[in-house]
């Protein structure tokens, strides 16, 4: 696998449900949020990104690719993307890639 960086080249922020926004930076801040923090479990995605993330830590995914995995979970969980540049919650079917 060529593209085993450790950091996205964009991090993701989400707001859980808790009030707490998260900052995640690289397909491991995505697997301790969807295993630790996720407020919906049992989703098709959200089990998709897990097994993506636990991938590219076997050298098998490329960074991006979990990425979008996630992005996908988020979505299907409900979960806002927070886009940084101009901190409002992005909703709807075009999240900030």
């Amino acid at each position: 696998m060529n593209d085993h960086s450790a950091f996205w080249k964009k991090p993701i922020s989400i707001d859980l449900d808790t009030g707490v926004r998260l900052v995640l930076r690289s397909p491991q801040d995505a697997l301790y949020a969807l295993v630790s923090d996720w407020p919906v479990n049992g989703g098709v995605h959200q089990q998709r990104a897990i097994d993506f993330c636990r991938a590219w830590l076997a050298g098998r995914m490329p960074a991006e690719t979990v990425r979008q995995a996630f992005i996908l979970a988020a979505l299907e969980a409900g979960v806002p993307i927070v886009d940084d540049e101009d901190g409002t919650a992005s909703s709807g079917s075009n999240p900030p890639v």
